[in-house]
């Protein structure tokens, strides 16, 4: 069973009486997998944060429908367990963050006798233990993200839905995110978050889903999609023979003589295997050897490389 699916679904927004409605996502039909991390991903517009309101129930879609974990998302009891952070929190900023946190404990009804110890262990799982006292509107952007985290963290959710959760991060707490992500994915959770920042995707996800202007572009394991980006191998060498570069160049291989050494590409049509029993015998030293592929950027926003899934 898969922790969401979307089938058939389309929502369209219209922004004044006089003006025709636009479509923000249209027809869209995606699943998110049991305990990966998969990532929503896409340009800002795409339609991310409309699916991810779908999800919670916050905004009804006009057509299709929603499950979680095989339940209608219309059934409040569908999202027991399922943690939400939204991309723009809000605070009241005149609390402290662990009055914050107690708050949002009595709203998830929580045991009294283990608010403190779920208090303390959530602070400490995005390094905020140091700011328990702090007013909320003392904190930066990047310190406000980390307290939404120890929110949708209460609790111990088995699923986590994230609308952009590193929007605004430094360095440091996008690492600590990263870590955080892998961690809660290895202890079972299921985590889908949106972001249009590529290199999140490529470090902590296994899944990765793409929207673009509303549409389904891509849906699948990453690994998956970084092997379609393989374009061949390259070759650093030093010692060879004009004859030799002839033979590669006639193969099809590209080679650009550099002042010491030489780059030999062999492009995924061509077994690498082949090029190396020709330079076998040769006086020929390598320096490195290579896979060159296309960026996970553009394979994720390639319109012809994604239709081809």
């Amino acid at each position: 069973m898969n922790a969401i699916e979307l089938i058939n679904i389309s929502k369209w927004y219209r922004k004044d009486f006089w003006v025709q409605k636009s479509c923000a996502v249209s027809n869209v039909s995606l699943a998110v997998k049991q305990g990966a991390v998969t990532g929503f991903a896409g340009p800002n517009g795409a339609g991310k944060t409309t699916s991810i309101k779908m999800i919670m129930g916050l905004v009804r879609p006009d057509s299709g429908s929603i499950t979680l974990y095989g339940r209608r998302n219309d059934d409040p009891d569908s999202r027991k367990g399922i943690a939400y952070l939204s991309e723009q929190p809000y605070f009241y900023s005149h609390l402290t963050v662990e009055e914050s946190l107690r708050f949002a404990s009595e709203l998830l009804q929580l045991s009294k006798d283990s608010v403190k110890s779920e208090i303390s262990r959530v602070l400490t799982s995005v390094e905020l233990q140091d700011k328990n006292r702090s007013k909320v509107k003392s904190l930066s952007k990047g310190m406000q993200q980390r307290l939404n985290m120890a929110q949708a963290l209460l609790g111990k959710p088995h699923t986590m839905i994230l609308d952009e959760p590193m929007s605004g991060m430094d360095p440091p707490g996008r690492r600590l995110f990263r870590r955080l992500f892998r961690q809660l994915a290895e202890n079972g959770t299921t985590i889908f978050f949106s972001t249009h920042v590529i290199d999140d995707i490529e470090a902590v996800c296994d899944e990765v889903i793409v929207l673009s202007k509303g549409n389904l572009h891509y849906s699948g394991r990453v690994d998956s999609l970084l092997e379609k980006g393989y374009k061949g191998k390259e070759f650093i060498i030093s010692g060879m023979t004009n004859e030799i570069r002839k033979q590669l160049i006639a193969c099809g291989c590209t080679v650009n003589a550099q002042p010491d050494t030489t780059l030999l590409f062999v492009p995924s049509g061509i077994d690498p295997q082949v090029v190396q029993t020709k330079l076998r015998g040769e006086p020929i030293h390598y320096h490195a050897i290579t896979d060159r592929r296309m960026s996970l950027e553009e394979l994720l926003y390639n319109n012809s490389t994604l239709q081809e899934q």
